[in-house]
């Protein structure tokens, strides 16, 4: 039967045959290949343990390896930190250059090239755009001075953001802060959080509408990774907004409690609180622990 079917096609047919097939297959390899997947994670308090001991390291250092041995997963480090700081951050503790950096609390995307990290023209635009023509000035201006609240390091403020420390915990100062912007009519956000090893609050001020979550979207659309092949993981008050924008999410172990409690009946609220999960382990440890329950590691 075969014999007789060969002699029956010519070279032509056969030739067309692959022609058309080839492209097929082609497709079908690409679709067998490993699913891409992103990793947006926070870093001080998250991947960046808050103590430096070596227990700690050792723990960093199995999430490094972790990430080296997966295939197609990339990396997004999103961080309240400038970019020198955010690079001198990692370093410090071992972890591996990524793909992508969210720094100043979502208002400013750097991409990896050959020549370094560059900062995303489109995503200067956006804030530009969302920020109105004020500047961090005319913000501070705004705020005057206020007791009890002291602004950040000049290295921590950014070109969309400005940053303060406040006196023990941040919500006593919030609505304080934002009846002075509203009545200079600033349009901006105020992200509250708060630093429990030096028992400081940290208010950022930061473009109306742009925080973390306003970031990882923008990394969903520019990465082209599948809705649920992107997962963020945090710690911290300024990590809520993305920890709530549907995508998978990881809290760290040693997350605020109140940040805990409020994200659980947010995402019921919501609908998504099987896209969350709550670590049993603290920092890097956390991060692969929930890496290993969504499946994005082995």
């Amino acid at each position: 039967m075969t014999g007789r079917l060969w002699n029956r096609c010519t070279g032509s047919q056969l030739k067309l045959s692959w022609v058309q097939v080839g492209p097929v297959l082609a497709r079908l390899r690409f679709d067998m290949s490993p699913t891409r997947s992103l990793l947006a994670s926070d870093l001080d308090g998250t991947l960046i343990p808050l103590e430096r001991d070596a227990q700690r390291l050792r723990e960093v250092a199995e999430f490094v390896r972790a990430v080296a041995e997966t295939v197609n997963l990339s990396l997004a480090y999103v961080t309240g930190r400038h970019l020198s700081l955010a690079r001198e951050g990692i370093a410090t503790v071992g972890l591996p250059e990524p793909d992508w950096f969210v720094c100043d609390v979502g208002t400013s995307v750097f991409r990896k090239t050959d020549s370094g990290f560059e900062p995303d023209e489109r995503y200067r635009e956006a804030m530009r755009s969302a920020l109105g023509g004020l500047s961090g000035q005319d913000v501070r201006r705004a705020i005057g001075v206020t007791e009890g609240l002291t602004l950040q390091e000049d290295e921590k403020q950014g070109e969309f953001k400005v940053s303060y420390y406040t006196r023990g915990r941040p919500e006593p100062y919030v609505d304080a802060v934002r009846a002075r912007l509203d009545a200079a009519q600033a349009q901006v956000n105020l992200i509250a959080s708060h630093d429990p090893v030096t028992d400081r609050g940290l208010l950022d001020l930061l473009p109306l509408g742009i925080a973390k979550d306003y970031a990882v979207r923008y990394l969903h659309d520019e990465s082209g990774v599948e809705e649920q092949r992107l997962v963020y993981a945090g710690d911290s008050g300024n990590d809520r907004a993305a920890m709530l924008t549907g995508f998978r999410v990881i809290v760290v172990g040693n997350a605020d409690e109140a940040l805990k409690k409020d994200l659980g009946i947010e995402a019921v609220g919501l609908g998504i609180a099987e896209r969350i999960y709550f670590a049993e382990h603290p920092y890097a440890r956390g991060v692969l622990e929930g890496l290993r329950h969504f499946g994005f590691v082995t």
